[in-house]
């Protein structure tokens, strides 16, 4: 039962993972033959991951997000599709519902403002 859930999850990763490349990189007006030019892959290779099948290597998924102008991190993570009022507000909400969130944000906030 474990492994199916880790299997779901996976499959769950490497389509996120595919979207967010593909949001990025439309967002800088990029095709899929131009971003795997400058990342030095194939185009099937990469819409293969944009697709969800198949996930990048560490190369290139290093690679792919500094073409994109983003940090790798932001490939798994981001959701750059919500305006900047709804995130602060789904920031507060989290804040106060669970304090814990504080240091861990804290933390965060500390680490970006030393790169």
């Amino acid at each position: 039962m474990q492994s199916v859930i880790l299997e779901l999850d996976s499959i769950k990763l490497k389509k996120n993972i595919g979207e967010k490349i593909k949001f990025f990189r439309k967002k800088r007006g990029l095709s899929q033959d131009k971003l795997a030019e400058i990342v030095n892959i194939e185009m099937k290779s990469l819409s293969r991951i944009e697709a969800g099948h198949n996930y990048p290597q560490c190369e290139n998924l290093v690679a792919i997000a500094k073409a994109l102008g983003v940090l790798p991190w932001q490939l798994y993570f981001s959701d750059e599709s919500k305006n900047i009022d709804d995130m602060k507000q789904e920031l507060n909400e989290a804040i106060n519902l669970n304090s814990n969130f504080i240091p861990e944000l804290y933390q965060y906030l500390k680490l970006k403002q030393s790169i």
